[in-house]
């Protein structure tokens, strides 16, 4: 419901802009769209930041496969056995398969969490070079309007400036990291 408020509000904008184009002198306005998330996260900068944090996270993933492993082999060992265990016996292998998975879901919801905070301080430590590359994409292209590219459902792909902030923005990264 809100992305149709949001295409409705952004139709008015740029039905507006058109008249009010038109009736000086017939300039009708330069319209385009960005798609933030892709433009932030489609740079070389940004998968090597993901692919470290994946990667000093790896440990931990091991230890949850292994968990997951170790869980499956238990229930496997319960139900083949099954016939061969005592009531106490059944219910101490429930017991140790059940605690697996409570670790096992505690531990995948740490790694996520700790995924996403890690995630979220790069995102935030670069959003201002983002903006400046969007500021510096949008003088150069002379952009009226700037539409995010989930408000809009369909957008021919030469309005879209994703490719080129993402372009601008390696270069801004690259010309950084040279000079530090």
């Amino acid at each position: 419901m809100l992305s149709f408020y949001r295409l409705i509000t952004g139709l008015c904008i740029v039905l507006t802009l058109m008249g009010t184009a038109r009736a000086a002198d017939e300039v009708v306005p330069k319209i385009a769209v960005l798609d933030w998330r892709a433009a932030l996260l489609g740079t070389e900068q940004a998968r090597k930041e993901f692919r470290s944090i994946r990667e000093s996270l790896s440990q931990d993933e091991q230890e949850i496969r292994t968990l997951a492993d170790d869980a499956k082999k238990l229930q496997e060992r319960l139900k083949s056995e099954t016939e061969n265990l005592n009531a106490d016996e059944k219910r101490q292998l429930s017991k140790e398969v059940q605690e697996k998975a409570e670790e096992y879901q505690f531990l995948g919801q740490r790694l996520q969490k700790e995924q996403r905070q890690r995630q979220e301080v790069y995102i935030r430590s670069v959003r201002p070079q983002l903006d400046e590359a969007i500021r510096q994409v949008i003088e150069a292209k002379k952009i009226d309007l700037l539409l995010d590219r989930q408000a809009v459902t369909f957008v021919s792909k030469r309005m879209d400036i994703t490719e080129d902030v993402i372009t601008h923005l390696n270069g801004m990264q690259s010309s950084d990291s040279r000079s530090e």
